[in-house]
C-alpha cells in the first residue's frame, strides 16, 4: 500500500505537469503573447512529435538499465529535475520562439524520461489480477493532482485575472505574474515527486531481470514483421487508443481558454468542476474493481456513449440566454468521465498487453497514442475553433471516441477467467 501511494503520487505529479503543459503553456501564448490559436496548434504538434521520439528512446534505455538504483528510478529523477526547471523558466518566455524551444526541446525530452518510468511501474510491480484496482488508486490520486492544477487555474482566475483588453474579446486573461506563480509551483512539485519516487520505490534486483540488449537492436525490432505478429493484440490496442485519444486533444489545448471565456464567477467554477471531480473519483474506483472482476473491455462501449453526451451538450449551452448551471455540471461531469474515469480500465488493459522484458519500449510505441493523437486532435480543434468558434470543438471530440469502440471490442480479453 505504501508503494501504491507513492505510485499514485507519481501519477498525480504527471497529471499536474501534463495539465499545466497542455493548458497553461497554451493559454500563455493567448493571454501574454496575444497570439492566434494557430500558434498553439503549431506548438502542440511539434511538442507531440518530439515526445513521440523521446518516449521510445527513453523506453528502450530504461528497459536495459541495470544500475544499482534500478532501471526506472534514475529516469524519474532525471526527468523530474530537468522538466521541472524547464517549466519554471517557460513563464519568462518573451517570444513565441523562446516558448517553442522550451516546450518542444527541454520539456518534450525531459518529461518523457519521467513518463516512461512512471507508466512502467504498475506492470513492473503489480500482478495482473490486481491491476484494475491498482490503476484505480493511481487514477484517483492522479485526479487529486489534476484537482491541484485546476485549483491553480482558479487562483489565477481570481487573483491574476484581468478583463481581456483586445477589441471584440470578452472574458478574462491571466497576467504574466500569474503564470510565473503557477508554473513555479508546478515545476517544484515535479522536481520533488521525481526525487520522492527515486528514493522510495524498490525495483527488482538487476540479476532477476532479462539480459540487456544493444539499443540499435532493440530499435530495429520495432519494425520487424514477426514482432508485429507476436504482439498483434497490443498493436490493435494502439490503433484503438490512438483514435480515442485524438478526441481528447480536439478540446484539451483550448479547454481553459473556453472556461475563461465563459466569464463565470470562481464559486460557480468550483461547484461545476469540484462536483464533477468527486463523482469521477467514485466512478474510477468502481471501474477498477469491475475491471478486475469482469475484464477490461466489458464496460467501455456504454461508458463512451454516455460520456459523449456531455460533449454534445456544450455548443447548445452557449445558446441559452442565461447559464443553466445544472446542465453545465452534467456536461463537465460526463466530459471528466471520458477524459479521466475511463482511463482506469484502459490503463490496465494496455499494461496487460506489454511484453514483460520490453515494457519501456512498448510504452514508447504506445505513446504514439499520446503524441500523434495531439497532432490529429489539435489540428482538428484548431480548424474547428477558427471556422465555427471554440464551443464547437466539443461536438467533434465524440466522433473519435465513438469510432474507437468497435476497435476496442476486437481486442482479446487479457484476464484468464473474467466473471
Amino acid at each position: 500500500m505504501f508503494e501504491m501511494m507513492i505510485i499514485g503520487i507519481l501519477y498525480a505529479a504527471a497529471q499536474i505537469f501534463g495539465s499545466l503543459e497542455a493548458e497553461i503553456f497554451n493559454t500563455y501564448l493567448d493571454h501574454v503573447l496575444f497570439l492566434d490559436a494557430l500558434f498553439i496548434t503549431v506548438m502542440v504538434v511539434l511538442s507531440a512529435l518530439v515526445g513521440l521520439i523521446m518516449h521510445i528512446i527513453f523506453g528502450i534505455m530504461s528497459d536495459n538499465t541495470r544500475s544499482r538504483f534500478g532501471r526506472r528510478r534514475p529516469f524519474l529523477l532525471f526527468g523530474g529535475l530537468l522538466a521541472g526547471i524547464s517549466m519554471m523558466v517557460y513563464a519568462y518566455s518573451g517570444s513565441f520562439l523562446m516558448a517553442l524551444l522550451i516546450d518542444v526541446i527541454a520539456v518534450g525530452a525531459a518529461s518523457n524520461a519521467y513518463y516512461v518510468a512512471q507508466r512502467a511501474i504498475i506492470p513492473d510491480l503489480i500482478d495482473i489480477r490486481y491491476r484494475g484496482r491498482a490503476n484505480a488508486i493511481a487514477n484517483i490520486v492522479g485526479i487529486v493532482g489534476l484537482g491541484i492544477s485546476i485549483t491553480l487555474f482558479l487562483i489565477l482566475n481570481e487573483y491574476y485575472g484581468i478583463p481581456d483588453p483586445r477589441p471584440g474579446r470578452e472574458g478574462t486573461i491571466i497576467t504574466q505574474e500569474g503564470y510565473i506563480f503557477a508554473l513555479t509551483i508546478g515545476g517544484a512539485i515535479f522536481i520533488l515527486v521525481g526525487l520522492l519516487g527515486f528514493l522510495c520505490l524498490r525495483e527488482p534486483k538487476a540479476e532477476s531481470l532479462p539480459p540487456k540488449k544493444p539499443f540499435g537492436l532493440e530499435f530495429k525490432e520495432i519494425f520487424r514483421i514477426d514482432e508485429l505478429r507476436k504482439n498483434k493484440e497490443f498493436y490493435k490496442f494502439v490503433l484503438a487508443f490512438l483514435i480515442f485519444n485524438s478526441g481528447n486533444y480536439v478540446f484539451l489545448p483550448f479547454l481553459f481558454i473556453y472556461i475563461f471565456d465563459l466569464g463565470f464567477p470562481t464559486s460557480d467554477l468550483i461547484l461545476t468542476i469540484g462536483l464533477g471531480g468527486i463523482l469521477v473519483i467514485i466512478f474510477s474506483y468502481v471501474l477498477g474493481r469491475l475491471a478486475d472482476k469482469y475484464g477490461r473491455k466489458k464496460f467501455l462501449a456504454p461508458i463512451i456513449l454516455i460520456g459523449s453526451f456531455g460533449f454534445f451538450l456544450i455548443p447548445f449551452l452557449a445558446m441559452t440566454a442565461e447559464p443553466i448551471m445544472p446542465l453545465y455540471i452534467t456536461a463537465f461531469t460526463l466530459i471528466l468521465v471520458i477524459y479521466l474515469g475511463i482511463q482506469t480500465p484502459l490503463n490496465a488493459f494496455h499494461q496487460d498487453l506489454l511484453p514483460e522484458e520490453k515494457r519501456g519500449k512498448f510504452l514508447g510505441i504506445l505513446n504514439i497514442t499520446h503524441t500523434l493523437s495531439q497532432v490529429i486532435g489539435a489540428s482538428v480543434g484548431g480548424i474547428v475553433a477558427s471556422l465555427f468558434g471554440i464551443n464547437w470543438i466539443f461536438a467533434f471530440a465524440p466522433i473519435f471516441y465513438i469510432s474507437s469502440i468497435p476497435l476496442f471490442l476486437k481486442i482479446k480479453e487479457t484476464l484468464a477467467n473474467p466473471s
